[in-house]
């Protein structure tokens, strides 16, 4: 081994100190920016370094329940918390019942494997007390969410919003679960649905200014069927159910939104089919007070072979579009395996009625989206290729392989930014660890575009696509 005559071990001292010197700048600059913070947001001042260290304090609320959770809790309670959903607290204070108090709902469990209570607290008099729990049908908490509605005050005329608390439960099995519906009336906690479930959201199906439960359940003999659930007098009342889509296996996503100008509300639930790992929509709405399928009937299969692509707003206008597939100019009788698509997405109408809106290529695996410009779809084809840190897609017109209108790059390569700013590129924006780029072609044929409309066309996959 050479001698470095001690100079290794010094320069190894002085590297610390250096990297020491700076990680303490760095600490000092983070300790200013939070001071900074607290005096612009009015905060008090942190009186000292260590401060930093210390546990976050309970809010005001908590402190004033802790002494009945404490009395109810004794010495075998421990608390327990949803395992998903935007609620994972195991306390969470909401307005329930439109007082402009909140209210407090906590989640417990007997002993450490034992069975689960919710309790809800009304604030009065600055103090907590117990309006009512209930004990969980199920093994573990799922999740807990709000449905919203308004009702009429009677002192007041005007509406009070007001919110239920939807409760679901792990059964045992893997395509039910359990569903609990609570309402605080009378200033008391009231179970107003018991229920099963595949899948659920909430929507203002009707237009009234209230919400209403929407489920999708299958149940043991295999049967799938969709309901809505309306709060009326009181009480959830099962409204309407129709069939759903009977060969399908899973539930991939659900999204509501507006079916037509008209403002028509909807719910469309993306089905998976195993067997063949295609997709098929059901899209449903609530006419007047019946709940109808209308993919069922409509002049347009919602089937498409490629369970990524799932229903969107995606041309921005408000309403949500269906995905079709189908294969580009040249790739019909292709290897289904080499096959590249197109994406046409369709709106749907009350009657099944079909409007085709837009037509995109999609690379998903690589995270982008491109839209058709006019006259595109069915006249220009595309080819691909790739290699290490690096990956083109061509288009040209059909029946012209060798001259060009556009090419999209994808560098992923360590010199990716340097790769995508070379040769005159068109930027496309980038990513953490992806630069897209495009190169116009020098055709000469009328499907030409110029460079903005390659960026306007052009956008990132958005993630709930992949």
């Amino acid at each position: 081994m050479k001698n470095n005559g001690g100079r290794g071990s010094a320069a190894t001292s002085d590297a610390a100190h250096i990297l020491w010197v700076g990680f303490m700048k760095a600490v000092k600059r983070c300790i200013a920016v939070v001071l900074c913070a607290a005096f612009l947001s009015g905060c008090s001042l942190i009186s000292g370094g260590d401060d930093l260290l210390q546990t976050p304090r309970p809010s005001e609320n908590f402190m004033l329940l802790q002494k009945q959770l404490e009395q109810i809790m004794g010495d075998t309670m421990t608390y327990v918390s949803p395992q998903s959903g935007e609620y994972r607290n195991t306390v969470t204070f909401e307005d329930i019942d439109g007082d402009s108090e909140k209210e407090a709902i906590a989640f417990l469990r007997e002993g450490s494997g034992g069975k689960i209570y919710v309790y809800a607290f009304e604030l009065e008099d600055n103090e907590y007390h117990t309006i009512g729990s209930i004990e969980a049908p199920g093994s573990a908490l799922g999740s807990m969410s709000f449905l919203t509605i308004h009702e009429t005050d009677e002192s007041t005329g005007g509406k009070q919003e007001k919110k239920l608390i939807v409760l679901t439960w792990t059964l045992s099995g893997d395509l039910k679960q359990g569903m609990t519906v609570c309402a605080v009336q009378d200033d008391k906690l009231t179970e107003v649905l018991d229920a099963t479930y595949t899948s659920y959201t909430m929507s203002d199906l009707d237009s009234d200014d209230s919400e209403e439960l929407f489920t999708v359940t299958y149940d043991d003999a295999g049967r799938k069927t969709a309901q809505v659930y309306d709060y009326v007098d009181n009480k959830m009342i099962l409204l309407s159910q129709t069939d759903a889509t009977q060969d399908v296996q899973t539930v991939a996503n659900i999204t509501e939104g507006k079916l037509d100008e008209d403002g028509h509300q909807a719910i469309f639930v993306d089905n998976k089919f195993e067997n063949d790992n295609g997709m098929q929509t059901d899209i449903y709405v609530l006419d007047k007070t019946r709940l109808r399928n209308v993919a069922l009937s409509a002049n347009a299969s919602t089937y498409r072979s490629i369970s990524l692509y799932y229903c969107s707003d995606i041309d921005s206008d408000g309403i949500i579009e269906v995905p079709q597939l189908q294969p580009m100019p040249g790739y019909e009788d292709s290897d289904a395996t080499q096959t590249l698509w197109m994406v046409d997405w369709y709106r749907y109408g009350m009657d099944g009625a079909t409007q085709r809106m837009l037509t995109t290529y999609d690379s998903l695996s690589e995270g982008w989206t491109f839209r058709f410009p006019k006259g595109w779809r069915g006249e220009v084809t595309a080819t691909t290729m790739s290699e290490a840190g690096v990956s083109q897609t061509t288009f040209m017109q059909r029946g012209r392989l060798n001259d060009p209108l556009l090419t999209i790059y994808v560098f992923t390569g360590e010199d990716r930014k340097d790769a995508a700013e070379a040769g005159g590129l068109i930027d496309l924006g980038s990513t953490a660890d992806t630069c897209f780029a495009a190169k116009l072609g020098e055709s000469r044929s009328s499907y030409q575009i110029s460079e903005a409309e390659v960026v306007e066309a052009f956008s990132v996959v958005e993630s709930e696509w992949r």
